[in-house]
């Protein structure tokens, strides 16, 4: 039975595999490979979108709620929610709230900047063979289904 949301059933053949089938491989790949390499600095995905929000000002729990991708608050273990990342980063030295607003600490700040080479050198990695023309149609295919799908712009 084909996935009705595909054009062609599989052949077979890796390469002619449904849509559907290579989004799911690459949002798992590219999950977990983020995920373990952000884990091996003390910070889940929501953390570190939460750190980089936090790069251009302080902000309140509410402005850092919606900064975060849809899926990225919770997770199987650790924080669920945006508060308890916050106080997991607090706790850690990388924040520091006073007055409703969230701030990064000078140890934070430069964490940060470590994560982030590393986060650069992995988008390098996952894009290797992609020249930025390619990695553009990409991105703008997948906005475009999104957008097909019903997904609105913020």
């Amino acid at each position: 039975m084909s996935d009705p949301i595909d054009r062609d059933a599989p052949s077979g053949n890796p390469t002619e595999q449904m849509l559907s089938y290579w989004i799911n491989l690459v949002d798992t790949l590219l999950t977990t490979r983020v995920n373990e390499s952000l884990a091996e600095h003390g910070l889940t995905r929501a953390q570190w979108q939460l750190m980089n929000t936090l790069t251009a000002r302080p902000q309140t729990t509410e402005e850092l709620s919606q900064s975060l991708a849809p899926a990225a608050a919770t997770s199987e273990e650790g924080p669920r929610t945006v508060e308890e990342h916050l106080d997991e980063l607090v706790e850690s030295g990388w924040l520091v709230s006073e007055g409703g607003m969230y701030t990064l600490t000078t140890t934070g700040r430069t964490s940060g900047e470590r994560v982030a080479a590393v986060v650069e050198e992995l988008r390098a990695e996952i894009t290797e063979g992609l020249d930025d023309d390619r990695y553009r149609l990409v991105v703008q295919s997948l906005q475009t289904m999104a957008g097909n799908l019903g997904w609105k712009r913020s």
